[in-house]
């Protein structure tokens, strides 16, 4: 930004979620498993 003069784009606190959200949905069912959670997933109608 400094060194070419282009301003900062900021892409939103869900960017990671809207470009890849299966990979979002693994980590989250990952992490109540390792918490000791049983999970199951079903998509919202």
């Amino acid at each position: 930004m400094l060194r070419n003069g282009e301003g900062h784009t900021d892409f939103g606190a869900d960017f990671y979620v809207r470009s890849d959200p299966g990979r979002v949905k693994n980590k989250a069912i990952r992490q109540l498993r390792d918490l000791g959670y049983n999970v199951t997933v079903t998509p919202a109608v």
